[in-house]
């Protein structure tokens, strides 16, 4: 003999809270990252970002790159965690102590020893 029992459950006074923080789509929150060559190490963050294949991520809002030399400012960037290289094609500031580079993008190659700008570039030397 087996004995069942039921209940009636009626969903009509539920509610759902809707909080006010939207999700983001982003694969990664404040991603970290760094490049590394036998003299110095880039640190990179950003605000978010999306893994593109198994190498390439790409970074974006406010992406800082991050030495003892020098600093580069941009909105989105492409990282190559097996090649340590990235690429930029947006508006981009570079400072350092007695430079400054805006330009409409860059490259960072060969584990951050080489730095190319491209686009429209504004040198100043103090």
């Amino acid at each position: 003999m087996a004995l069942i029992f039921t209940k009636k459950i009626s969903i009509n006074n539920i509610t759902i809270d809707n909080s006010d923080t939207p999700l983001s789509k982003a694969d990664i929150s404040e991603p970290k990252f760094s490049i590394n060559n036998e003299s110095k190490k880039i640190f990179i963050t950003a605000n978010e970002g999306n893994f593109i294949n198994n190498d390439e991520i790409f970074l974006k809002n406010n992406v800082k790159f991050k030495s003892n030399d020098f600093s580069i400012e941009t909105e989105n960037v492409i990282f190559n965690r097996t090649d340590q290289t990235a690429q930029s094609k947006t508006r981009s500031i570079f400072k350092s102590e007695n430079t400054s580079i805006s330009s409409d993008g860059f490259d960072i190659q060969d584990k951050g020893n080489v730095i190319i700008f491209y686009g429209k570039s504004y040198l100043i030397l103090k």
